[in-house]
């Protein structure tokens, strides 16, 4: 932990405070950004038994350390001028709004697109620095990642197909993952959960957003050429760019 991190049981007590959670229960995984722990829901999480808390890392322990490509869209205005400054100057007020930023832009993503349909887990809190979401998974043990998955060729043109559906619905709601991989990509149940948003892009402001978009689609079209599914990326790519060009009316 860094001398300005807060600790982890700061970032969850007011989930256990507000009755979000009762009990953490242990950790399910840490990744680039952050560690993921499966806790024991209070009564107004309004779920099921058990929930899972994300906790971020300050940008010095996270592993997107050239953030900038995604944070070009998300720093706009008069408003933020004073963020601006603090983060390009490293202070400690500007590492305190980057760690909350992260945090509050992914669950701000998760709502709109599990409200839109989108496979993703369910949304329940946000706190600075961290956020509760739906468990996949049960008792034994936390739903794999896809990455850790051998599919039948019949499954895995149904998930592939799902996946990339799920792709299309982001972009005509203004989103880019940015990050997409088969380990962030839950398998539970045979259907697919996705994970990981706090670098997700609005493509019209982003000028990285093709890019960004084509490199997602590559990384979950190797995993599948493995079951024998085979595509351009970079095609698939550009169709679902021009089609959401031409609906926003951009070049």
């Amino acid at each position: 932990m860094t001398r300005d991190e807060p600790p982890v049981e700061s970032r969850l007590d007011s989930f256990l405070v507000d009755g979000y959670i009762s009990e953490v229960l242990d950790i399910i995984k840490g990744g680039k950004e952050g560690t993921v722990y499966r806790c024991r829901s209070g009564p107004l999480a309004d779920t099921s038994e058990i929930v899972a808390a994300k906790v971020y890392h300050l940008l010095e322990r996270r592993g997107f350390r050239n953030d900038a490509i995604y944070q070009e869209d998300r720093m706009r205005g008069p408003a933020v001028r004073r963020e601006r400054l603090a983060m390009s100057k490293k202070t400690s007020y500007g590492r305190k709004v980057q760690f909350g930023m992260w945090a509050r832009a992914e669950y701000e993503t998760l709502v709109r697109l599990y409200e839109a349909g989108a496979d993703v887990p369910r949304p329940i809190a946000c706190t600075e620095g961290a956020i509760l979401m739906e468990y996949l998974g049960d008792e034994s043990g936390a739903a794999p990642t896809l990455v850790s998955v051998e599919l039948p060729h019949s499954e895995a043109i149904a998930l592939f197909e799902r996946i990339m559906r799920n792709i299309a619905m982001w972009l005509g709601l203004n989103l880019v993952h940015a990050d997409l991989s088969p380990y962030n990509i839950l398998y539970w149940a045979g259907a697919v959960t996705i994970i990981d948003f706090p670098q997700a892009i609005d493509p019209r402001f982003n000028p990285n957003a093709r890019a960004l978009l084509e490199r997602d689609i590559t990384n979950v079209s190797r995993y599948f050429e493995r079951m024998g599914i085979r595509i351009d990326p970079a095609r698939v790519a550009r169709r679902l760019w021009d089609a959401f060009c031409q609906a926003v009316s951009i070049n």
